[in-house]
């Protein structure tokens, strides 16, 4: 799956000389916590809720709160926002712009196109990609699978599922301790315990299975 199967295309957005409470209003008003910056069309910065939060209530001041209030209504965004915007192309695999995001610390990717604002892609959306695909929004069953040293192949996990006569409504694997490998399979029944029996019998070892 793509970034732009993800990504939220109508976004918000600001302009450099929009000030810190109005961006701060609209990020609450439209319950978006990134906002990017255009000028002429282009992006030219981000800021998030937190920065505009830690803004707004900058202690470094001998001001009274009302003078310190009158300026703030003053600052516009570019004084605080991020330049250097890390961005994504539509059509990176979600799973790349994931990594992106955890590699530089931060919950958001503009989405360009030939430097054109075409949306936005955030933790969230990611998070709920993988929701999705871990298909946890459904009745089912969660059974992490150790795959034991040597010739065993994920074809034999699916078979010893569909032989239980289970429903396999998703399956990754993820590398284990000591290279071996594990398997996440998610069973479309509140009762794996079938399914769990003919994975043992196959020499499999399932740990601790969740039902929801």
């Amino acid at each position: 799956m793509l970034v732009q199967d993800v990504m939220q295309r109508e976004v918000i957005t600001i302009t450099p000389e929009t000030t810190l409470p109005e961006a701060l209003d609209l990020s609450r008003r439209r319950g978006v916590r990134h906002l990017p910056v255009l000028k002429e069309g282009r992006l030219v910065g981000i800021v998030s809720d937190r920065d505009l939060k830690r803004a707004m209530a900058s202690p470094a001041t001998a001001l009274e709160r009302h003078e310190l209030a009158y300026l703030l209504e003053k600052v516009p965004v570019e004084e605080i926002m991020t330049r250097a915007v890390i961005t994504a192309v539509a059509e990176l695999p979600v799973e790349e712009a994931a990594r992106l995001m955890v590699k530089e610390k931060i919950s958001a990717l503009p989405v360009t196109a030939e430097g054109r604002l075409v949306g936005i892609v955030t933790e969230t959306d990611v998070l709920n990609l993988f929701v999705r695909a871990m298909g946890a929004g459904e009745p089912s069953s969660r059974l992490d699978i150790l795959l034991p040293e040597g010739s065993a192949s994920l074809g034999e996990v699916v078979a010893a599922i569909e032989d239980a006569h289970a429903g396999i409504a998703s399956i990754v694997t993820l590398p284990g301790h000591n290279g071996r490998r594990d398997v996440v399979a998610r069973v479309r029944t509140i009762d794996p315990g079938p399914a769990i029996k003919r994975l043992e019998a196959r020499g499999f070892v399932v740990r601790n299975p969740w039902r929801g």
